[in-house]
């Protein structure tokens, strides 16, 4: 007999939704069998009409992020549920940037004891900033710790945190001999110190202008094309970048280069900056233009995965302050992601936030597909249910999307066999578990 068996919906597999029932013993999937052969199970869940789908995989969230004066609002127990709402059941976080290999340890722990209260799987990404250390010692650490990616900064030299383009060049060639994963913040410092621009929210973006994030992306784009390696853009915000990618280096797409965005910079542009409510969209890289915004759409079949940047903060915090270098940059995503992104682009979404995060960052094939002796990580999802965004189950006491409506909602989230989230009320008894990747 089996534990769960979810009946009469239609499951994603191979790219395509089929009448499937899938059954599930203990936390793993163990029958995938048509419809018309039922089996025993101790729950039966009729999804009639549904959708099944694996657990969504955000590979880019900032939880318990310490600013200095401001930290994000969500804690792991709270970013967490509001993930589970929207269909996530796993989530990769950063360590806090380190310049040597000795900080390592201090660091992963740290995020160890912070992520306890998680109600979803998760995972870390190791960062550096300033990095003057031994590339492969550091590498060769994280992956003993089931962290095979690391991520780094072009830019924010203010703070040290802009990692030289000598180290950049030592992790891409490292990542061609370990298969280890660079993940890039890419934006030109030099045209962001340079840029003389009034510190106000309504020119915010013409502070980080949108060539400094196209003209680094070509000149990292170039140095993988020497060297090999694998690099990841974070975040990226331009469709102008991608165009430039395909243009110039589109054998790198797929195989050496691969693009993440997020939902905020395909809803939101940036005129909402010149608002009396602009500080609330304050996030780095910053919101573009109309234009770049059609041209991100447009390209949407290039960008690989889509990662929230999950970074929330109060109204009280984002507008405590006037000028927009002192405003505290994120916005919070979790809860709505998957549905807003399938609200602009039905079915062709899917696999960027299930199979492609999953490969791309090596939890594959335990997590991002429905198949025998996979982790039973699946999402229940109405295409029909309409929906008016809210600010959902975050700490922060607002939502950027407020307001929208859109047509697609998750009904129920399911780890490892066990409801965190069903018919939209949060179960929450099983606890989430650190994923090595490797």
């Amino acid at each position: 007999m089996f534990d769960l068996g979810l009946i009469n919906g239609k499951i994603y597999r191979n790219a395509q939704f089929t009448h499937l029932d899938v059954y599930i013993e203990k936390d793993k999937i163990a029958e995938i069998i048509s419809p018309d052969k039922k089996l025993d199970c101790k729950k039966t869940m009729d999804c009639s009409g549904k959708l099944i789908m694996p657990g969504f995989i955000d590979p880019h969230v900032h939880i318990n992020l310490d600013l200095g004066e401001f930290k994000t609002s969500d804690d792991y127990e709270s970013a967490s549920k509001a993930a589970a709402f929207g269909g996530i059941t796993t989530f990769i976080d950063f360590l806090e940037p380190i310049n040597s290999v000795d900080e390592f340890d201090e660091k992963l722990q740290k995020k160890h004891k912070e992520a306890e209260t998680s109600y979803i799987d998760y995972s870390f990404h190791t960062t550096v900033g300033n990095f003057k250390d031994d590339v492969g010692k550091l590498v060769e650490t994280s992956f003993k710790n089931g962290i095979p990616s690391i991520k780094l900064f072009t830019t924010y030299s203010e703070s040290n945190r802009r990692c030289s383009y000598g180290k950049i060049k030592e992790f891409i060639e490292n990542s061609s001999l370990t298969d280890s994963l660079i993940l890039i913040h890419a934006e030109n410092d030099e045209i962001i110190l340079n840029t003389n621009v009034d510190d106000e929210t309504a020119v915010y973006e013409s502070s980080r202008p949108a060539k400094s994030e196209i003209e680094e992306i070509e000149k990292l784009a170039q140095i993988v094309s020497e060297l090999r390696g694998k690099i990841y853009i974070v975040h990226v915000t331009c469709g102008s970048s991608i165009e430039l990618l395909r243009e110039k280096y589109s054998q790198l797409l797929q195989n050496n280069l691969f693009i993440e965005s997020c939902p905020q910079y395909f809803y939101l542009n940036k005129e909402i900056y010149e608002s009396d409510s602009g500080r609330l969209y304050l996030l780095a890289p910053p919101l573009r233009s109309r234009d770049e915004q059609e041209k991100l759409k447009k390209n949407i079949a290039s960008v690989n995965t889509i990662g929230t940047d999950h970074a929330p903060f109060t109204k009280e915090e984002k507008l405590r302050y006037n000028k927009a270098s002192q405003v505290p940059k994120g916005l919070g995503s979790l809860e709505y992601s998957f549905s807003l992104m399938y609200n602009l682009f039905r079915e062709s979404i899917i696999a960027k936030y299930t199979i492609n995060p999953a490969i791309i960052h090596n939890l594959f094939p335990k997590k991002g597909i429905i198949q025998e002796g996979a982790d039973a990580d699946l999402v229940i999802f109405d295409p029909d249910k309409e929906l008016i965004i809210d600010s959902g189950q975050s700490k922060s006491d607002y939502s950027a999307y407020e307001g929208i409506k859109i047509k697609g909602a998750v009904e129920s989230t399911i780890l490892r066999g066990q409801f965190i989230v069903e018919n939209r009320k949060f179960i929450g008894t099983i606890k989430g578990q650190f994923i090595k990747r490797k």
